[in-house]
């Protein structure tokens, strides 16, 4: 009597022992799949946080190229309107040397032609 209640013990201990193998094998493929998963989620949020900051670096490339552009841009813009400006007050240089001139030229007339009406009525 006593030795089968030792072996209906140890039966069950048995028992329980490969019970706790299988939970416990379970557990870790349990585990595995959980972490695989997790580390899944997580792969696409940094996957997606690496492609957001590459396209934010080619874009902040772009930008850079296209603020150097308009600057350059810009200094032909202000060259052009320098050279517009220089080119007025050229012309305006030019008009008053022009009337400067006339003036003059009227000056020299009425004086030839008052030296001519003096010279006409002399004879």
């Amino acid at each position: 009597m006593l030795s089968s209640l030792v072996k209906d013990h140890q039966q069950r201990q048995q028992v329980r022992r490969e019970e706790q193998e299988k939970k416990r094998k379970d557990a870790i493929i349990a585990a595995n799949n959980l972490t695989s998963a997790l580390v899944d989620h997580l792969n696409v949020g940094v996957a997606q946080a690496y492609l957001n900051q590459k396209r934010l670096d080619a874009e902040a490339k772009q930008l850079h190229m296209n603020a150097t552009q308009f600057a350059k841009q810009t200094t032909q813009w202000l060259q052009l309107v320098d050279n517009f400006n220089q080119s007025l007050k050229e012309l305006g240089d030019v008009e008053n040397w022009a009337k400067s001139m006339e003036a003059d030229m009227r000056t020299i007339s009425s004086a030839l032609e008052y030296a001519y009406k003096v010279g006409q009525e002399g004879s």
